[in-house]
């Protein structure tokens, strides 16, 4: 699905990016920022950074991971699609038993490699290992939800300084993929954190409260958040299967199956709540129809069928349009926070 349209509104200054969860999938909603940065300017020798266009990206599940390395470290598209190809095939390969020794449920890969592979990417990017996820010479603002806990790499009056100053970049990785039939739940600071897609898949919500918080201008009186926004994009990671969260305990299932229509749902409720978002242009919505269904979360030999179903869907004469004209929102953006 692609969402947005209408003519163009009066300039605006904030940029957010919501990336959906989806495990291997999340290739999906890369390809699609990936042609996107690149229309933004096609005849620059160097694609746009996201984090050079966008003033907050965030993310649920592995699409908060996506998020991290955008925004926290500055990633492009390309980079972050190379690292996330390597990741998946490296990780969603070491399969564990489902119980421990006292027959509690365990996360089918090892959180070890996946904690391995995070702390190795901080060193190319010449970051400790146990760096901070908290960043201040990042003008990009990066959120992931776990659940119903937001972890930032900015302050929040809601939350104080306890977390921003406590949580290692490697810490919040863990912590958004910590998917219940996946990973390993992580504790930060004595708290327990599972992924946030076993509560929402879509992080839309959550990052419009967030937004709204962050960047209210203080002493305003009848400030919002919709006033100030320039161009909302939310891509998802393909319409999902049930079939695709492969093997799960009763309890786990029942919560996953609710998960599979998430994301659209959340899309729906926020287009219908903010109709003059979609129809000033403001507000767009991609996301694979057809093509990902049988391809599990976890199922990183399928990559070349996840591009191939994303390229079909960007190819669309409808999607290409709306890509269209969300780079021409994004062309009047300059580079850099205006609220940093």
């Amino acid at each position: 699905m692609a969402s947005g349209g209408g003519a163009s509104s009066p300039r605006k200054e904030l940029c957010l990016l919501a990336l959906d969860g989806g495990g291997v999938r999340g290739l999906s909603s890369l390809y699609i920022l990936k042609q996107l940065m690149e229309s933004i300017d096609p005849e620059a020798e160097k694609t746009p950074l996201p984090c050079e266009y966008f003033d907050m990206i965030g993310g649920t599940s592995t699409g908060g991971l996506i998020a991290l390395m955008l925004g926290r470290l500055g990633m492009s598209v390309d980079e972050c699609i190379a690292e996330y190809t390597a990741l998946s095939s490296e990780v969603f390969t070491h399969l564990q038993r489902r119980m421990d020794w006292k027959f509690r449920l365990q996360g089918r890969f090892d959180h070890k490699s996946l904690e391995k592979r995070i702390k190795a990417l901080l060193v190319e990017r010449g970051e400790d290992p146990d760096a901070l996820l908290s960043s201040p010479n990042s003008s990009c603002k990066t959120k992931q939800t776990s659940d119903t806990v937001v972890l930032s790499s900015y302050f929040s009056r809601r939350r104080g300084l306890d977390m921003l100053n406590t949580v290692k970049f490697w810490e919040a990785a863990r912590a958004t993929s910590a998917a219940t039939t996946f990973f390993d739940d992580i504790k930060i600071g004595g708290e327990g954190f599972v992924d946030g897609a076993t509560g929402q898949n879509s992080p839309i919500a959550t990052m419009w409260t967030e937004a709204g918080d962050i960047f209210k201008q203080k002493g305003a009186a009848g400030w919002r958040l919709e006033d100030h926004v320039q161009c909302f994009v939310s891509i998802g990671t393909g319409v999902p299967s049930l079939q695709a969260f492969g093997e799960s305990l009763l309890d786990v299932a029942k919560t996953i199956a609710s998960i599979a229509t998430d994301s659209m749902t959340a899309a729906e409720d926020f287009q219908r709540h903010h109709s003059n978002m979609v129809s000033g242009n403001r507000f767009f919505r991609f996301n694979v129809q057809r093509g990902l269904e049988t391809v599990g979360l976890e199922e990183a030999k399928k990559q070349d069928e996840i591009k191939a179903a994303t390229r079909k869907y960007i190819q669309e004469e409808v999607t290409f349009n709306h890509l269209e004209r969300c780079a021409e929102n994004l062309q009047e953006r300059e580079c850099g926070s205006l609220f940093a």
